[in-house]
Order: C-alpha cells, then sequence, then structure tokens
C-alpha cells in the first residue's frame, strides 16, 4: 500500500483529494480481504497518510478460541427441566 501513495506522489495527485482517498481505501479493501463498508476504509486510507495509528486487519483473521465445554450446550439442550 506504500507503493500507491508513491505512485500518486510522483504523478502530481494530491493525496488528500477525494479521489485520491477513494482509490486508495478500495485498494485496501481489496487487499485485505475483507467486506467492510467503504467508509471504514476511507478512514483507515486518511489514518495511514496522516502517519495515524491504522487498524491491523490481519491481527482478526486469527481462529476463535476452541470451547472445552459443554455447558452451553447442556444449558440449552436441558432447558429448565435440569434445574
Amino acid at each position: 500500500m506504500t507503493f500507491a501513495t508513491q505512485d500518486v506522489a510522483t504523478a502530481g495527485l494530491d493525496p488528500q483529494s477525494a479521489d485520491f482517498l477513494d482509490r486508495f481505501a478500495e485498494t485496501m479493501r481489496a487487499e485485505s480481504g475483507m467486506d467492510l463498508p467503504h467508509a471504514y476504509f476511507v478512514e483507515e486510507a486518511r489514518r495511514r497518510l496522516a502517519g495515524g495509528t491504522v487498524h491491523h486487519l490481519v491481527d482478526h483473521h486469527t481462529k476463535p478460541e476452541q470451547f472445552q465445554s459443554s455447558a452451553c450446550f447442556d444449558a440449552w439442550a436441558k432447558g429448565d427441566e435440569a434445574a
């Protein structure tokens, strides 16, 4: 994604323009592989260009922890009868 900002800088486009932010946001969206709203990626693009904190979407792709207890299933399956 840093290549996108470098290409635009050499092309003479304003990185704060709405057109650039839209294209940069679409690039970020395509590279992330996540289906989040366009507005989310526009804000992420603004943060990245400003040098601020960017949410790392890769961290959210981790597998959820496997549950080891059947307590939830038992409570659902048995209902109020078991109490």
